[in-house]
């Protein structure tokens, strides 16, 4: 009998995941204008892609994910592995994607009107490129393409980034009010939406 990949993630993967920093309080639910708000331990606990029970990261104890570390602990061949990556090195990776996102976005701000998801995707594309033949290691907006070949990290990264910055089709929500729907749009519309 074939053995199935997926297991659920224990009680104190969830506590480990739930003490990954984050830079602000994103909401992992599933975009445009959710109307509850996920932790990112939520929506990994909700994942039915297999993590598996330890890693490299895990194993040498690395708290977070870096600029300096990301090219030892994850490699870009079988980042999208099942089962290559545990549920707590995925919470680490989506956090440094978030930064990456982050300090793209306070670049681009510089007196001017908040970027939306996709001018930030656009402008951390922009940069990788720039990056390629000067430091291909460590650019961390390659890293951030690297980290999103893995499917959850994806999905916590596009709902995150849609929910905080918005995109073209849906402006982002003001901060701490739900919206009511997306204007003009319709149901399917709004579940079809992703940035990445």
């Amino acid at each position: 009998m074939a053995r199935s990949l997926f297991r659920e993630v224990t009680g104190d993967e969830l506590i480990e995941v739930s003490r990954v920093r984050l830079n602000h309080p994103y909401n992992f639910a599933e975009p445009p204008y959710p109307a509850i708000h996920w932790e990112l331990v939520d929506l990994l606990h909700h994942s039915r892609f297999p993590f598996a029970r330890h890693d490299a990261c895990d194993k040498w104890g690395f708290q977070a994910i870096s600029l300096e570390n990301f090219f030892r602990l994850i490699e870009p061949e079988t980042v999208a592995e099942p089962g290559h990556l545990s549920v707590l090195t995925v919470a680490k990776v989506v956090a440094y994607a978030l930064e990456v996102a982050e300090a793209t976005a306070e670049s681009m701000a510089s007196g001017r009107s908040p970027p939306r998801g996709e001018q930030i995707l656009a402008e951390i594309n922009r940069l990788q490129h720039a990056s390629m033949e000067a430091y291909p290691e460590l650019s961390p907006w390659r890293q951030f393409y690297v980290a999103v070949h893995h499917p959850v990290v994806r999905y916590a990264v596009n709902n995150a980034l849609m929910n905080r910055w918005g995109a073209e089709s849906f402006p982002a929500a003001a901060p701490g009010k739900k919206a009511s729907g997306h204007p003009g749009g319709n149901d399917e519309a709004e579940r079809d939406s992703g940035l990445l």
